[in-house]
């Protein structure tokens, strides 16, 4: 007897699992196909890691409140705009979102909430989603970055930055995603903190704070043929056009 072809085998195989499962439930189609496709990754869970003793104490000494839902203590004028709401993890392009160290990346949930709003619309614009560095930080972590980074480059001091109340996040494509995160909501970018063009948060700062940093960052995004017009507009105001630009 011949031997039948393995692809027959398994086209007879598929066959019979779809007539045992049709009798009982209606589309046994679709259920075969969900059963061979993979299982959905569980979400990450949010654990706090707390601070280091040391930390505590300076953080009693400096009158620091402690946030429950994210286990960080924070500077008053940062617990002041904190969000009350859970710390949720991060799914974008259906896989959940780790950072630069490979953790998972956490924000609260009206914050989660504008980010994939504006993940969305720059994904039905341009076909490219965000790409995030950093979303939450524990205030170890950020004691860490302290330690390494201040004076290097920009960081907040423990306790003092948004990362740690789970309300801002860095971006690597933060140019082309600009426009969709200001539009969802967030401050950062060039209408940020100047130093820190990949940082966007909720409620920390604006740049109408220092109008000299504003237009210095502004206009450096600002099209040499729009600038030219600009010029038109008026010689003195061209002239302070042009002078900004070419710094």
């Amino acid at each position: 007897m011949d031997r039948v072809p393995a692809t027959v085998r398994w086209a007879a195989t598929l066959l019979a699992v779809v007539v045992l499962v049709l009798p009982r439930e209606t589309g046994g189609l679709v259920s075969v196909l969900d059963a061979l496709s993979p299982a959905p990754t569980d979400p990450p869970l949010f654990r706090s890691e707390p601070p280091p003793k040391a930390l505590q104490d300076e953080f009693s000494r400096k009158n620091f409140k402690f946030d429950a839902p994210s286990g960080n203590y924070l500077a008053p004028r940062v617990f002041s705009k904190v969000k009350h709401e859970n710390m949720v993890p991060v799914m974008i392009g259906g896989t959940y979102v780790r950072d630069l160290r490979g953790n998972p990346v956490f924000l609260r949930e009206s914050i989660r909430a504008k980010l994939l709003a504006a993940d969305g619309e720059m994904f039905k614009k341009k076909q490219k989603h965000l790409m995030i560095n950093y979303g939450f930080r524990s205030n170890a972590l950020q004691a860490d970055l302290y330690r390494k980074i201040h004076g290097k480059g920009k960081v907040a001091e423990v306790g003092a930055s948004f990362h740690e109340a789970g309300m801002a996040l860095d971006l690597s494509n933060w140019h082309d995603s600009q426009r969709f995160m200001i539009d969802a909501g967030f401050v950062g970018g060039c209408y940020g903190l100047e130093e820190d063009m990949v940082h966007y948060s909720v409620d920390e700062i604006t740049k109408g704070s220092n109008m000299d940093a504003f237009k210095r960052c502004t206009l450096k995004d600002i099209p040499a043929d729009m600038v030219h017009g600009m010029k038109k507009a008026g010689e003195a105001t061209g002239h302070v056009f042009g002078k900004l630009k070419g710094r």
